[in-house]
């Protein structure tokens, strides 16, 4: 099903500039000539404002509430309801000299979402997506930015800002949905307001002031989970309040990544344990960028992927960078890992943005990541195990041993962050000393680097969590 375009007659007022005395006028006139239109065109006027005048008249809030809330929140609607009221709303704005908002009231477009509602939910909903879509005004992701589910005030704000700058584009002709290359315009219009001067912050864009909100949302989330994670976030917050720039050399921070990357072609074929098979495993150990610890007698000649910690801790990185993956009883390269190695910008974004596993190893990684930029140099071994374990406890994970819960031991901490840590070290992101017993970790240039972009996409990044 696709809608009919939502005409483009023009507004003759900007809202902001009608008073509230001329939309009373406006109002009366409409209850003079039909009382029962003028009792509907006051509601619809008091809905789509919040009783806060006609300068919060918006074409967002209005296609919200044509579209969405007129189909779904209005409880024991009479037959023909949705038609009535949008009608009242055409004749409502018609009064204040918004004809193109009272255009999208008569159009097809509001028609047919009306009939789809009455059809079934599901057509309802499609036909409410599509009419968004195709109104243009709808704020799109960005390449570096996307949009929150869950919205602090400032981010709602920054949304409406980019709506009405996307609505005047609509409006003066800018932008042309359906064109070629619309899109791409209505992002540039998009990034262009969302990157303006704030309205109420001076100082600060749009941009600036919404991620400053997610930072302190990350941190207040820290506060809740403990309050040691909280106090080390707050320490690194305005780190990554800015893009963090990569290492000088970028090349070879990722030289280790790109070259497994390189050597493995298009695809590889898995064992039926889903392990990359013995061919290949001695053909990365003929000349790998890494030092290949042999197990002990009588494996040493097998070359297993599982005795190779490097290697396998490769694989799972590429493989979350979505680089990598598997099908069937292959592991294949994706289109992204091929750009990954023509492009070393590209790559270190990926990379960093997975930087990190998931579950309790994630847990630990992170952790351990943010006491080592707040130690600001060396940190012993024990000592970071020892922090990340009181964390977990704080934060209320639990071990399972011997068949009672037990809180999470500095062991289980130096165990899950084991493979990280010896990839860390391969790649150049982290320098460990000492003997095993007395270990000091400090990390480079490139390991503070690819934290502070990782913590950062984690802070800025969006968040479908309400809380």
């Amino acid at each position: 099903m696709t809608a009919s375009p939502v005409p483009t007659h023009q507004n003759l007022r900007n809202p902001a500039d009608i008073s509230e005395s001329e939309s009373e006028t406006a109002l009366r006139r409409i209850e003079a000539h039909d009382p029962d239109v003028g009792m509907d065109a006051r509601h619809v006027f008091e809905v789509l404002t919040w009783r806060e005048g006609p300068g919060m008249l918006r074409q967002a809030r209005l296609q919200t509430w044509l579209w969405y809330e007129l189909p779904c929140k209005y409880v024991d609607g009479a037959p023909g309801y949705m038609g009535r009221l949008a009608s009242a709303a055409a004749a409502l704005m018609d009064a204040l000299g918004l004809h193109r908002y009272a255009a999208i009231c008569r159009s097809d477009t509001t028609a047919e979402v009306h009939r789809a509602f009455d059809e079934r939910d599901s057509e309802g909903f499609a036909a409410l997506q599509a009419a968004t879509r195709d109104s243009g005004i709808i704020p799109p992701d960005l390449d570096d930015f996307e949009w929150n589910r869950h919205m602090g005030p400032d981010e709602a704000d920054a949304r409406a800002a980019v709506e009405d700058a996307l609505e005047a584009a609509v409006a003066a002709g800018e932008l042309t949905v359906g064109a070629r290359g619309w899109r791409a315009t209505q992002k540039r219009i998009a990034a262009r307001a969302l990157d303006s001067d704030h309205g109420e912050q001076p100082g600060q864009s749009w941009r600036t002031a919404l991620i400053t909100e997610r930072l302190a949302r990350w941190v207040s989330q820290g506060e809740v989970m403990s309050e040691t994670v909280a106090a080390a976030r707050a320490q690194v917050a305005n780190r990554v309040l800015h893009p963090v720039a990569p290492p000088s050399d970028l090349s070879a921070a990722l030289h280790v990544p790109i070259w497994l990357l390189t050597r493995f072609g298009d695809e590889q074929p898995l064992t039926q344990a889903g392990n990359l098979r013995v061919a290949f495993v001695r053909e990365v150990h003929a000349d790998c960028p890494w030092r290949v610890i042999e197990p002990p007698p009588p494996y040493q000649q097998r070359h297993v992927e599982a005795d190779d910690p490097i290697l396998s801790a490769l694989r799972h990185w590429l493989q979350r960078a979505n680089a990598l993956r598997k099908r069937h009883n292959k592991l294949r390269r994706t289109q992204a890992g091929t750009k990954m190695t023509q492009d070393a910008t590209l790559a270190w974004q990926r990379l960093t943005q997975h930087l990190f596993p998931s579950g309790w190893d994630g847990f630990v990684v992170e952790n351990a990541a943010l006491v080592m930029l707040c130690s600001g140099g060396e940190i012993a071994d024990k000592e970071l195990d020892a922090q990340v374990a009181a964390m977990a406890v704080e934060c209320g994970w639990h071990a399972w041993h011997e068949g009672e819960h037990v809180a999470p031991s500095a062991h289980a901490v130096s165990w899950a962050f084991g493979e990280t840590l010896r990839l860390w070290n391969t790649c150049g992101f982290l320098v460990s000393t000492g003997e095993w017993t007395d270990r000091q970790h400090s990390l480079t240039e490139a390991g503070t680097a690819a934290i502070l972009t990782r913590l950062r996409h984690t802070a800025t990044g969006p968040s479908n969590r309400p809380f």
